[in-house]
């Protein structure tokens, strides 16, 4: 039931905005209030795992399916359901034509309240899927998403920002899929079956058996495709423009809970691999992307002027430095 008041909220707030026409201010407002039902799912997700109760999961009983544990909330999952839900929540109160700008008309705040709503649900499907599948198809939805937000006004430099995100995304997206597609193949070959191999469970649990070349490779495309969507250089060359001509609130959304959910992907693909290989192949590719990312955004964002661009080099070292951390592991 928890997870119903996780995913639900957005998507009844997105169908709201689509059904009510013409746009009322009412509208936003609703969003904004039903905001706050997926963070309060959020913080009980977290009691629970304070409590050392087992980890919440949500599925369908389908024995040759392997969906039993479908979606999935564990100590890291709650950290990022909080960041999540949260900032969504601030994001929908100083959103345009509530707490925010103003210069947007009724037909551009009905578009920007559906694909909000739409792009927050996808993130936090991402976040709670136990799905490797599943969590690709949720990274995908954001980028769809969130393209239509970009460019809210329509003008030539939105438009621009729009399509360069577009194609850099979807060509790292691709990129992670192929990575999927080398685990998945590399598990039904060592399982003999393919129930339950997109599952993060079973793949954790079978990863000291995988084949350590493929999985090597699998992890280069995997943190290649993820770490565009997460900015990390020198996949970072959508972000400034697309944060630039982005709304203010929806920049901000991108900047706190896009990347971290990216991230998030990462790291779960980062402790299968580590657990396959047992060497510091995972650890020397992110400290070298993380080194890459601080120089690139220290000495980009010294040349601009515009508030959302800075923002947008300053998530670009922000998330160099995890990657670092992530790299350096106890050390960081």
């Amino acid at each position: 039931m928890t997870f119903l008041f996780l995913l639900v909220p957005p998507l009844v707030a997105a169908l709201v905005a689509v059904v009510v026409r013409p746009y009322r201010a009412l509208v936003g407002w609703l969003s904004a209030l039903l905001s706050l039902v997926p963070l309060a799912a959020a913080i009980l997700f977290a009691r629970q795992i304070a409590a050392g109760l087992p980890a919440p999961t949500w599925g369908i009983k389908l024995d040759s399916m392997g969906l039993e544990d479908f979606l999935r909330v564990d100590s890291l999952t709650v950290l990022l359901l909080l960041c999540v839900t949260a900032v969504a929540a601030l994001t929908l109160f100083l959103s345009p034509g509530l707490s925010g700008e103003s210069q947007y008309d009724a037909r551009q705040l009905r578009r920007y309240f559906v694909f909000v709503n739409l792009f927050i649900g996808a993130m936090l499907l991402a976040v709670s899927a136990n799905n490797v599948g599943l969590m690709w198809v949720a990274i995908e939805a954001t980028t769809i998403f969130s393209a239509f937000l970009i460019p809210l006004q329509l003008n030539k430099a939105s438009l621009e920002a729009s399509w360069k995100y577009i194609l850099i995304s979807s060509v790292g997206i691709a990129l992670a899929f192929a990575g999927i597609v080398l685990a998945y193949f590399d598990f039904v070959s060592l399982a003999g079956r393919a129930e339950n191999a997109l599952n993060w469970t079973v793949l954790s649990a079978a990863a000291p058996a995988l084949h350590p070349e493929v999985m090597r490779l699998a992890f280069v495309f995997l943190l290649v495709g993820f770490g565009t969507k997460a900015g990390i250089a020198p996949m970072h060359t959508w972000k400034p423009d697309a944060y630039g001509e982005s709304p203010a609130p929806l920049a901000a959304l991108m900047a706190a809970s896009l990347f971290a959910v990216a991230i998030y992907a990462i790291i779960r693909w980062k402790a299968v691999v580590d657990a396959t290989l047992d060497d510091h192949f995972t650890d020397n590719l992110l400290i070298m992307l993380g080194m890459l990312s601080l120089v690139i955004a220290a000495f980009s964002v010294v040349l601009t002027t515009n508030y959302k661009r800075m923002l947008a080099y300053s998530s670009i070292e922000h998330t160099g430095l995890i990657c670092l951390g992530l790299g350096l592991g106890p050390l960081g």
